[in-house]
């Protein structure tokens, strides 16, 4: 990118080893940190082809890129990293407000503006961590206070949760177990024949009600987890996980559905006789 060009919109160049960065100066409309109520009176940004990335300080770094080809002045850049910060913001509050209704607890830290909350069921316990636009994360997994190698980096839509169980089934399961581990019988445990033995097969599940089931298979000797939430209506949303974690999700309609053991045998690639549902108190093979 040209120097002069970048000068020419108010911006102070420098070379550095990392490349060529901009300092935008901000005294006349800073920013303001929400957490510590500190004024931001500049930013940098490593130019990257025809790109501003914020780097510099650590609440911008992350916010979405400027293109250079649609400036004019340094105004439109004050304008857009404004814009940019302040979507940020608005994210973190309405997250925060969520994860609140789930019963978590949200932390925002005071340099980054990163909004974590920690969910622990059991033995589990799992960080997770919103980008600038308000999308969740796994940052870490831990059992006993140990890290899981592999459990960090998948994504979830918080706003499909609406109880703090569910969203903890959902990581139970999409994390699974070590194989080598037991797999403990749940407390409180319903099965769906003792509902269609006491209410009847006719009764009918409110559209705006919650939905979640969770079964156990074992596959060619091998043991997975089928979850499956309602989203809305006959929308349900569902998860196939296996001893090393994730192994599908996604969204289906209940009319579509061919049932769990047909659904897991073509995702597995694998004939339907050769998926076992097992009880949870099931020894694992």
């Amino acid at each position: 990118m040209d120097t002069a060009r970048l000068e020419g919109l108010g911006l102070q160049v420098r070379e550095d080893v990392a490349g060529t960065e901009a300092v935008l100066d901000l005294e006349s409309s800073p920013l303001v940190n929400p957490v510590t109520k500190a004024f931001i009176a500049e930013v940098t940004f490593q130019v990257m082809g025809d790109r501003l990335i914020p780097i510099s300080p650590a609440a911008v770094v992350g916010l979405a890129p400027i293109l250079i080809g649609a400036l004019s002045d340094v105004a439109d850049i004050e304008a857009l990293l404004s814009d940019a910060f302040n979507e940020h913001i608005f994210h973190v509050q309405r997250r925060s407000a969520e994860l609140q209704v789930l019963g978590l607890s949200p932390r925002v830290d005071a340099d980054t503006l990163e909004l974590t909350t920690d969910v622990v069921e059991g033995d589990l316990s799992v960080l997770l961590a919103a980008d600038r636009l308000g999308n969740f994360r796994i940052a870490r997994v831990q059992r006993d206070k140990v890290d899981v190698a592999g459990g960090a980096g998948h994504t979830l839509e918080l706003s499909e949760f609406r109880e703090r169980a569910a969203l903890t089934g959902y990581l139970a399961a999409l994390l699974g177990e070590p194989a080598s581990r037991p797999q403990p019988t749940p407390t409180g445990l319903v099965r769906f024949s003792d509902i269609v033995e006491k209410f009847g097969a006719e009764s009918l599940v409110p559209p705006r009600s919650s939905l979640e089931l969770l079964a156990q298979l074992q596959v060619e000797g091998r043991p997975y987890r089928f979850a499956a939430a309602r989203v809305a209506g006959r929308t349900f949303r569902g998860l196939l996980a296996g001893a090393q974690g994730k192994v599908w999700a996604g969204r289906f309609e209940l009319d579509e559905f061919p049932g769990i053991v047909r659904m897991v045998a073509s995702l597995l690639k694998v004939r339907p006789d050769a998926v076992r549902l097992v009880g949870p108190d099931a020894p694992q093979e």
